[in-house]
């Protein structure tokens, strides 16, 4: 079932709609069960089920706060069902939970003068409130009821194995905007982007990464990456550059069949690279080496804080 299809569908319902809140949640769920189990369904019953939060939401406040506080009570539960399911490989049953929780994580109200995040470390606090205390000015800053975190993860990646990047790329976004410091976040995200064919977005979440990066690992991840969307691009030598930075910090089979890859495809070769020269060339590309200073100097006082 593709974009049009599920266009086309979307609005014969909105013709049986009539204003009605309840007589209207009714029809949507008859088109729910109508579609369901059907093959490709899933994208379609999404849209419906958006389709009923917003009319919820248009409902009495306080009712509509009730239903959303009961579904944080067993949103655990419901996460961990999800995984049991994916476990016994219910794919379409697994999907259909976590599907709930991603719509009830976004819906979930909140007041504007505030933001909702999903930090896992002091250290991730500390990052945010260094990077991001201009853009969100006065807002107060608060950890969403659900802990997102891992079922938006859960989520994206699933719909990853499954084939379905681009699907994925909304909860990884979603993710993304309340937690947009972890690593492992931002890998997948970048993950959804390359394999959705849009590289420049995927160049600019591994930069990104760098900035956010706090050991060895992390750096050589996010060099890796972008070395990928730079081969993609037909820009060999930097590729290169950025595949031989990634094995300084961390080796990885993954880079050196990269490498060996374009020195086949292209004829460049890592020959003539050295520390110092890559680093020259990425400071004249405007891409940073190593971890950065306001990182280590998080770190450093999260260390000092825990002695």
């Amino acid at each position: 079932m593709d974009e049009m299809d599920i266009k086309k569908i979307m609005d014969e319902i909105e013709k049986e709609l009539t204003g009605d809140p309840e007589h209207d949640i009714d029809v949507l769920n008859s088109w729910g069960e109508r579609y369901h189990g059907q093959p490709d369904s899933e994208p379609l019953l999404k849209e419906i089920g958006k389709r009923i939060f917003d009319i919820a939401m248009e409902e009495d406040p306080d009712e509509l706060q009730l239903i959303y506080d009961n579904m944080v009570e067993t949103a655990d539960e419901d996460f961990k069902e999800a995984c049991q399911l994916i476990d016994q490989k219910r794919y379409d049953e697994a999907e259909a939970k976590l599907a709930v929780l991603t719509e009830v994580i976004k819906a979930y109200p909140l007041t504007e003068d505030a933001v909702w995040t999903d930090f896992t470390s002091y250290l991730e606090g500390m990052i945010y409130q260094d990077y991001f205390s201009a853009s969100i000015g006065d807002r107060e800053v608060r950890r969403h009821p659900m802990h997102p975190g891992p079922i938006l993860y859960t989520y994206g990646s699933f719909l990853i194995e499954m084939g379905r990047a681009k699907e994925a790329l909304y909860p990884l976004e979603l993710l993304d905007e309340l937690n947009p410091v972890c690593i492992k976040y931002i890998v997948e995200l970048g993950e959804a982007y390359k394999r959705t064919g849009q590289m420049e977005k995927a160049f600019n979440n591994a930069l990104w990464g760098l900035s956010c990066a706090a050991n060895r690992a992390e750096l050589a991840r996010c060099y890796r990456d972008m070395a990928f969307c730079l081969s993609e691009a037909g820009n060999f030598e930097d590729a290169v550059m950025l595949y031989m930075l990634s094995l300084h910090y961390q080796s990885s089979r993954q880079a050196e069949m990269e490498i060996a890859w374009i020195r086949k495809k292209s004829g460049v070769t890592p020959d003539g690279y050295n520390l110092d020269a890559i680093k020259e060339r990425c400071t004249e590309v405007g891409i940073p080496v190593g971890i950065s200073e306001t990182v280590q100097r998080n770190m450093e006082l999260l260390t000092a804080l825990e002695q």
